[in-house]
């Protein structure tokens, strides 16, 4: 039970730290607009957790969400390496243009 707690504990002080970094970006860069759709995103994300939680705790047909659990799990991952395959170069890029900037504004000239 420990174990299960120190999880969630961590994913959700996680996800709160993400909320958080990105109200503040919103803010920061003045899209107030936005910020409503972040709590609605919240709303609706705890709202399907609970309810998903209380669907696996009744033990209906678990195999089968376990299974389907599993695919849309591999669909995500197999699309987010694909993303990354397509968008990494560029990301590459953009980070040691960044970091040269910085190195040049600082009078490191390398």
């Amino acid at each position: 039970m420990l174990q299960a707690f120190i999880v969630v504990f961590r994913e959700g002080f996680e996800s709160f730290l993400i909320v958080g970094i990105i109200l503040a970006y919103l803010r920061r860069i003045g899209e107030h607009r936005l910020v409503p759709a972040m709590y609605w995103g919240i709303a609706a994300s705890v709202a399907a957790s609970a309810g998903l939680g209380y669907m696996l705790n009744r033990g209906v047909n678990e195999s089968l969400w376990e299974g389907l659990f599993g695919i849309a799990t591999i669909l995500l991952v197999g699309s987010l390496v694909i993303h990354m395959w397509k968008a990494g170069a560029k990301m590459k890029r953009e980070a040691i243009g960044f970091c040269r900037r910085i190195f040049i504004y600082a009078g490191h000239d390398h």
